[in-house]
């Protein structure tokens, strides 16, 4: 078996943005990791035409939803399953539902950006709503847990052997 060549920035975007609803499949690290820098700057441009935290979260959560496929590709081509990226995805539409929605959670975003850290404010604002922040705190971690697995499984390599996915899409038979 010999590797193909990496995948060049303009080829692995033709590809993957061919593949956007493609949720079967595999593709390699090159697709991958080209392709998601220009999600993440998708996402940011269109998070700062506003500051409303509910369309900001809707702007999201849709450009996010482009790089799903390929990480779901990304993910069976390292022979990991892609349901990893699913409940990664999940858990981080609830939480930004909850941010964006959570009267709580804005007073503390607001207390936290004002400067000036009152801890008898955050407690005050912790006891009212305890079982609702907890919840937050909870989501958001798991959130963060299962991001970071899934980023570690994206460096992965190929698998060179067929996989229930398909062919590899990096190693080819001489």
């Amino acid at each position: 078996m010999r590797a193909l060549p990496q995948l060049g920035f303009v080829e692995a975007i033709k590809l993957a943005s061919s593949r956007i609803l493609d949720f079967k499949g595999r593709s390699r690290r090159s697709e991958f990791w080209w392709w998601i820098p220009i999600i993440l700057i998708a996402n940011w441009v269109l998070s700062s035409l506003t500051s409303n935290l509910l369309v900001n979260g809707i702007i999201s959560t849709i450009t996010m939803f482009f790089g799903l496929s390929a990480t779901a590709r990304r993910l069976q081509d390292a022979d990991k399953s892609a349901w990893w990226v699913y409940i990664s995805y999940a858990l981080g539409i609830v939480n930004t539902v909850m941010t964006a929605t959570s009267s709580s959670i804005n007073k503390l975003m607001e207390e936290a950006s004002s400067g000036s850290f009152d801890p008898d404010t955050i407690m005050k604002i912790w006891g009212h709503n305890a079982g609702e922040m907890l919840f937050y705190t909870i989501v958001s971690f798991l959130f963060v847990i299962f991001a970071l697995i899934v980023f570690i499984m994206c460096l992965k390599d190929s698998e060179p052997q067929t996989t229930e996915h398909g062919d590899s899409p990096k190693y080819v038979d001489e």
